[in-house]
């Protein structure tokens, strides 16, 4: 598959170099077959998309890749916004949803209590506020301010997870006119599921990229996976490399998404204020999983510094957090303290 040009919200570079499939066995001279790194490239919820492995057997990377692309195709016929029919769209024409598939109820549950711990910061319901920002300056002209704050304030009216009925059997919304996206979390979702498939089927040595980075393993020379981190200034040059080993990295900042050239405002947007936040240049997440990467690097973002312990103690998933502020520079969070470099 091709690759697509996507402009996304997020950035993160991966980094692995190719090995050769054989080498000499100096005990006999004969040639000892090696692991091969294979790749696949792709799109996954309008996101550029890579997945390597190392295998001795191509055909059955190949079967594994194909068993990747059913599932990602699959998915999105649920989460994506720009999939007409799908399982979220239907929801938001609706305003409810009978029969989710278990994938719904169980990313929306979680996205649920992450709201909760998080005050509210990380809140799919937020929809409606990137709608009327977006339609605000599709507009020539548009004020760069944004739209009025009495417009903006009328749309925080339905605004809010809370507003969200989750059944086994059911979703629905408790106003009308509301609507929910999960592009702060279904990435890092279908990351772990391809990962997942990919263990699944006997791959030890992964790097997967929807948008969302994981890595298990190494490379065949022994050096580990790694994801770099870009800077939010003008230049976007890269500022550090973050090895994953059965980790996950997320990355969020405004920076990737302005709504118009003419406007510091951006996609990224506090569902408690109805604004672009401006606390961080760009926030990077490493957890266990990817999910917990992608929605916590989404709320940190929104989320003033000294509130994020609190956050930090209800997700043991959590092994580090790193800030980058508008100047570029860096601190990190381990759980403990925070540390400038």
């Amino acid at each position: 598959m091709m690759l697509q040009k996507i402009n996304r919200r997020r950035f993160i570079s991966i980094s692995a170099a190719a090995v050769g499939v054989g080498m000499i066995d100096p005990s006999n001279g004969m040639a000892k077959a090696m692991p091969e790194m294979v790749r696949w490239q792709g799109a996954a919820l309008g996101a550029q998309a890579e997945i390597m492995l190392y295998a001795l057997d191509r055909a059955k990377a190949r079967e594994i890749f194909i068993r990747c692309q059913n599932e990602i195709d699959r998915l999105e016929k649920i989460f994506s916004l720009y999939v007409k029919g799908s399982a979220i769209n239907r929801l938001n024409s609706n305003g409810y949803l009978n029969n989710p598939d278990i994938e719904f109820l169980d990313l929306l549950s979680r996205c649920l209590s992450c709201y909760q711990v998080t005050d509210g910061a990380f809140d799919v319901t937020i929809q409606p506020l990137w709608k009327l920002y977006a339609d605000h300056f599709s507009i020539p002209g548009a004020n760069p301010d944004g739209p009025l704050p009495e417009t903006v304030g009328a749309v925080l009216d339905i605004v809010g997870s809370d507003k969200i009925i989750l059944e086994s059997r059911r979703i629905s919304f408790t106003k009308p006119d509301m609507g929910i996206s999960l592009n702060g979390v279904a990435q890092g979702y279908i990351t772990d599921r391809v990962a997942r498939i990919l263990e699944d089927g006997g791959f030890n040595n992964i790097l997967v990229y929807m948008g969302e980075a994981f890595a298990k393993g190494q490379h065949g020379d022994d050096r580990p996976w790694k994801a770099g981190v870009s800077s939010p200034l003008k230049n976007s040059k890269m500022l550090l490399e973050v090895p994953l080993d059965n980790q996950a990295l997320a990355t969020s900042g405004g920076y990737g998404s302005p709504f118009s050239s003419q406007s510091h405002l951006h996609h990224l947007l506090d569902p408690r204020t109805g604004h672009s936040a401006n606390h961080h240049g760009s926030v990077s997440v490493v957890a266990k999983d990817a999910t917990t990467a992608d929605m916590l690097s989404t709320a940190f973002y929104v989320t003033a510094v000294d509130k994020i312990p609190q956050v930090w103690a209800k997700y043991p998933q959590l092994e580090q957090s790193i800030f980058i502020d508008q100047n570029g520079v860096i601190t990190r969070y381990n759980g403990k303290e925070f540390l400038r470099s």
